[in-house]
């Protein structure tokens, strides 16, 4: 498989992202199948899991990589969930009150008696550029240091929301002042086909782990107008316009791949583009996920598609032994997805 350095370790450059019970149990799936989704991906070879801030989650990954005895392999990718807001009780959005120093201590020695590792492989934290200002961030960073070298975590790294920098001329700031901070060894943020804000980030020396690859299952192509999805499943909130949008989507993908997407003749649009296009006689990808997902690998990220269900790691292990993409069909990806700004900086 294709691999990653992060920090002083090597791990597959396709991960189990979001590794999330209270998710699962949203669209339909019981703890069962998800640890038995973790188990059988990281006996097929992937080294990093990104386990969601809940106990039981924890719990469970913390039991699959002791009881396959993969601990010097595996990497759990834990987080620090920001302070929420309680009832009542409102929390001003600054660092001292969303992050502070010693509610991160608790975070990580929770985080460790619910996984029962020795110490955390790669803990995140959810922090905001402005943050770096605050009379706060000297106490986290050095809170930070001292678990390091009390070896309760081993490395850290940032999770962000490119989004939230002001337009592209702050993002390639962003990309700079992480990599500023030499604590950090890895920073995560969405990224995808559709979603290309986290780009300046890829060029930074820190490992970036791409959040989203799938985009929520659109470009698995299983998203669609029609679409059963159980009653919880957050997915729901899609709106048709949106969901036709998709189908759209994963209609143009039909010609790239082997395997039509499920959703590419889920209404009447994405029907007429499946029926009046040729697929070529070669393709470079048995599916649509497949194909997304070594975009994101040949951007140099590690991708973090979320592996619930047992049959998606078919995609990600594919993804992963997969060459790279030819810069023929790169491009094409590119005049399909691509934001008309980037299309037209290419020109």
């Amino acid at each position: 498989m294709r691999q990653r350095t992060l920090g002083d370790v090597t791990v597959t450059a396709v991960g189990l992202g979001d590794v999330s019970l209270v998710t699962a149990d949203r669209r339909g799936l019981d703890a069962r199948e998800v640890e038995r989704a973790v188990t059988e991906a990281v006996e097929l070879g992937i080294t990093l899991v990104d386990v969601a801030p809940e106990e039981a989650a924890e719990r469970g990954c913390g039991e699959v990589v002791r009881a396959l005895r993969l601990r010097d392999r595996v990497v759990l990718a834990t987080r620090v969930p920001l302070v929420s807001e309680r009832f009542g009780v409102p929390i001003r959005d600054v660092l001292q009150d969303r992050l502070p120093a010693l509610y991160v201590q608790e975070r990580v020695e929770a985080t460790l008696r619910a996984t029962r590792l020795d110490a955390l492989p790669f803990a995140q934290l959810p922090l905001q550029i402005s943050w770096r200002g605050s009379t706060a961030w000297p106490e986290l960073v050095g809170t930070c240091a001292r678990l390091v070298r009390e070896g309760k975590v081993m490395r850290w790294g940032a999770i962000v929301d490119p989004a939230e920098s002001t337009g592209r001329d702050g993002e390639p700031e962003l990309a700079a002042q992480l990599a500023s901070e030499p604590w950090l060894v890895g920073v995560q943020a969405p990224y995808n086909l559709c979603d290309r804000t986290a780009e300046p980030l890829l060029a930074s020396k820190l490992c970036i782990l791409a959040r989203h690859p799938l985009a929520g299952g659109a470009l698995a192509g299983i998203l669609g107008p029609g679409v059963r999805l159980a009653p919880r499943d957050d997915r729901n909130s899609l709106d048709a316009a949106a969901l036709e949008q998709i189908a759209i989507g994963a209609a143009h993908l039909t010609a790239l791949v082997r395997h039509e997407p499920a959703a590419a003749r889920s209404c009447a649009a994405a029907r007429t583009i499946v029926e009046r296009m040729r697929r070529p006689a070669h393709v470079e990808a048995l599916s649509a996920g497949e194909l997304a997902l070594r975009f994101v690998l040949d951007r140099g990220a590690i991708a973090l598609p979320r592996l619930h269900r047992r049959a998606h790691l078919v995609d990600a292990v594919s993804a992963a032994l997969a060459p790279p993409l030819s810069p023929e069909l790169v491009a094409r990806l590119d005049s399909l997805f691509a934001p008309p700004s980037k299309i037209d900086d290419e020109r």
